[in-house]
């Protein structure tokens, strides 16, 4: 199970950031792209951590809230990385 969540880890890790630019740009850009993402990845862990607390800790179905935004934010985030990579390309 661990290797499996790691797996998926790692797949997410580098989709979210297919929206860092390439070194074509200059490297403030790249800098703050990158601190986005990782905003997001950890705002998104947060969410799901939360909701997933809500869910088993507390029997509070309102937990099911933070776990589809965070997987909304995650989709959006992992589409855009996809169309910004491929209109670069």
């Amino acid at each position: 199970m661990d290797l499996l969540i790691e797996i998926l880890l790692d797949v997410y890790g580098e989709l979210i950031f297919l929206i860092v630019p390439e070194k074509r740009t200059n490297k403030k850009y790249i800098i703050i792209t990158k601190i986005f993402a990782i905003l997001v990845f950890i705002g998104v862990a947060a969410l799901t951590l939360w909701g997933a607390f809500l869910i088993t800790e507390c029997d509070n179905l309102i937990g099911i809230l933070p776990i589809s935004i965070a997987a909304l934010i995650s989709l959006i985030q992992v589409i855009l990385g996809i169309i910004l990579f491929k209109k670069r390309r």
